[in-house]
């Protein structure tokens, strides 16, 4: 696939894809949707105005380019908030946004200080290093 297009590579990778794990890739979906319908948009505009060269049979290979990416945009989108409501596959991660609720960050308790006793910042209490601080020379 290197030597092909780039859309035409991603289609063809995004159908592979599909067909591996749909489940992952209508989730994702959901993040990268609406190009298709931006499309038929666009040439159903162009063949509502009077521009040479656009007519209304255009519509119909828009739609047969474009429907299929659209339709799986439709689904990705519905699949995408039933998985976040909690009531499909919630034995999967969405890549773009995580689980339902996570904010993406770990949550577990950490510690304010760090571990070990001979770190230098845990030698100095906040008047000893104020102290220090304050007798070092300025220069300027």
């Amino acid at each position: 696939m290197n030597h092909l297009p780039r859309p035409v590579a991603d289609l063809l990778c995004l159908w592979r894809d599909l067909a591996h794990s749909p489940r992952e890739v209508l989730l994702n979906r959901n993040h990268h949707q609406w190009r298709s319908a931006g499309f038929i948009a666009l040439i159903a505009v162009l063949t509502a105005l009077p521009v040479p060269g656009f007519n209304a049979g255009l519509l119909v290979p828009a739609f047969l380019l474009a429907g299929p990416s659209w339709a799986l945009d439709l689904v990705g989108s519905y699949a995408h908030g039933l998985w976040k409501s909690g009531r499909i596959w919630q034995d999967i991660d969405c890549e773009c946004c995580g689980r339902p609720g996570d904010d993406g960050y770990d949550d577990e308790d950490e510690p304010d200080t760090p571990d070990g006793d001979d770190d230098l910042a845990l030698s100095f209490t906040d008047t000893d290093l104020q102290t220090w601080l304050n007798g070092q020379p300025t220069t300027r």
